[in-house]
C-alpha cells in the first residue's frame, strides 16, 4: 500500500475505482428496497424497473477519493481541515469547492428522478453551484483583466455558467442508452488526464490530473454495472453529476495561452455529448417535430446518436462502442491540438474533423427514428434507455 500511496495518480485511480465497484451492488439493493427505480414508459426501451442511483455511486467514490488529497496540503497555517476548506486557497481548495457544488447537483438530480422538476429550478441550482465554484476560485479566464472598461469577472463568470449549463444539459441528454455517458465520461477524463499530466514539469497541471484520474476511476468502477445490459442506471442524478464534474474539470484546465486552443480543446474532449445535443436539436427542427430551439431541447424522444445507430442496424452494444470510439478519436485529437504549435496544422485537423462530423450527421439523419418514435410524454429529456 505504501508504494501505491507514493504514486498519487495510481492511488486515486485505484481508490475511486474500488469504492465505486464496491458501492455498485449495495446501491442496487438499496434502490430495490426503497423503490428508487426507473420504470418503463412509452419512450423508454427497458421492459422492467432498473435502479437509478448510479449518481450516488459516482458521488461517494469521487468525494472519498478527493478527500484523500488533503494529505498533499500543508495545513499548518490553518486550525483544521474545515478551516482550510472555508479560508484556504489554491488548487486543492478548488477541488473541495467542486465536491460542494456537486452536492447541490446530485440533490437536484435525485429530486428530478423522484418527481420531474422544471428547467428554471435546475438552472437556479446550477447558478448556485457556479457561484460556489467562483468562491473557490474556479472560473473561466478567457478574457483579460478588463475589456473596454468592463471587469473580466463580469464576462468570465456568465461564460462559466453558460459552459456548465451547456455541458451538464448535453451530458444529461446523452444518457439514453446503457453505459453511454459513463464510458464517454471515462474517455473524456482520460484525455484530460494526459493533457494535464503534461510532457514536462512546467506544462503539468497536477491537481487537474488528480481530478481527471479520480473521475476516470469512478466511471470505470460503475461501468461494470452500467454497461449493456445495465443493472443500474445513472439516473438524472448521475447524468447531471457527471456533466457537472466534466464541465468543472474542463474549466479548471489551463489549456493554452492561445485563445483558440482554450476553446477548441475542451469542446473536442466533449465532442460526443455536444454533437448529440446539437444534431438532435437541428434535426428535430428540420423535420418539423418541434416549433423552435427551446422545444427541440426539451423534446423527449428516441432520436439521439445511439438511437440513430440502432435504427441503422447496429446492436445496442455496438452502438455504444461506436460512440466510445468517437469519444476516443476526439480525445486523441484534443491531445494533438493541445501540443501542436502550427496554426496551419491545427486549422487542417479541425477542418477534416468538422467535415467528418458533417458527414456523420448526414448519415445519421437517414436513420428512420421519427417514424418509430412515440409522441413525447412531456418536456423531459434524457434517461431514454
Amino acid at each position: 500500500m505504501t508504494s501505491i500511496l507514493n504514486h498519487p495518480h495510481l492511488a486515486l485511480l485505484v481508490l475511486s475505482w474500488l469504492v465505486a465497484d464496491l458501492l455498485g451492488p449495495l446501491l442496487i439493493r438499496l434502490a430495490h428496497r426503497v423503490g428508487a427505480l426507473d420504470r418503463p414508459r412509452a419512450y423508454k426501451a427497458h421492459a422492467s424497473p432498473v435502479p437509478y442511483l448510479g449518481g450516488v455511486v459516482i458521488y461517494l467514490a469521487f468525494a472519498i477519493a478527493i478527500a484523500s488529497t488533503i494529505r498533499f496540503v500543508d495545513l499548518r497555517p490553518y486550525r483544521s481541515v474545515v478551516d482550510y476548506i472555508l479560508r484556504g486557497h489554491g488548487d486543492a481548495h478548488t477541488l473541495f469547492g467542486i465536491v460542494l457544488g456537486a452536492t447541490f447537483v446530485l440533490v437536484v438530480g435525485l429530486l428530478d428522478d423522484i418527481r420531474p422538476i422544471n428547467a428554471v429550478f435546475k438552472l437556479a441550482i446550477l447558478l448556485i453551484a457556479t457561484a460556489v465554484l467562483h468562491r473557490f476560485g474556479l472560473v473561466l479566464h478567457l478574457f483579460p483583466d478588463q475589456v473596454s472598461g468592463i471587469p473580466a469577472a463580469w464576462l468570465n463568470v456568465p461564460l462559466t455558467l453558460f459552459w456548465i449549463v451547456g455541458v451538464t444539459s448535453a451530458t444529461n441528454s446523452l444518457d439514453n442508452t446503457d453505459g453511454v455517458v459513463t464510458g464517454v465520461s471515462a474517455i473524456a477524463a482520460t484525455a484530460t488526464f494526459f493533457v494535464a499530466w503534461g510532457d514536462s514539469a512546467t506544462s503539468a497541471q497536477p491537481w487537474l490530473s488528480y481530478l481527471a484520474v479520480t473521475l476516470l476511476g469512478c466511471c470505470l468502477g460503475l461501468l461494470r454495472y452500467n454497461f449493456v445490459p445495465a443493472r443500474i442506471y445513472l439516473g438524472d442524478n448521475g447524468a447531471f453529476l457527471l456533466g457537472f464534474l466534466l464541465a468543472c474539470m474542463l474549466v479548471k484546465g489551463e489549456w493554452a495561452r492561445h485563445p483558440v486552443k482554450a476553446i477548441v480543446v475542451p469542446c473536442l474532449i466533449m465532442t460526443v455529448p455536444l454533437f448529440d445535443i446539437c444534431l438532435s436539436t437541428v434535426l428535430r427542427i428540420v423535420h418539423g417535430r418541434v416549433g423552435g430551439v427551446l422545444d427541440a431541447i426539451l423534446y423527449c424522444g428516441r432520436d439521439h446518436l445511439a438511437h440513430r445507430l440502432m435504427a441503422l442496424g447496429y446492436s445496442k452494444t455496438h452502438s455504444v462502442l461506436l460512440l466510445y470510439l468517437m469519444a476516443a478519436i476526439a480525445g486523441a485529437l484534443a491531445i494533438v491540438v493541445h501540443k501542436e504549435r502550427s496554426g496551419v496544422l491545427i486549422a487542417f485537423y479541425l477542418a477534416v474533423y468538422l467535415a467528418a462530423l458533417a458527414y456523420a450527421g448526414w448519415r445519421l439523419d437517414r436513420a428512420p427514428v421519427y417514424e418509430a418514435t412515440s409522441p413525447p410524454e412531456g418536456p423531459r429529456e434524457g434517461a431514454t434507455h
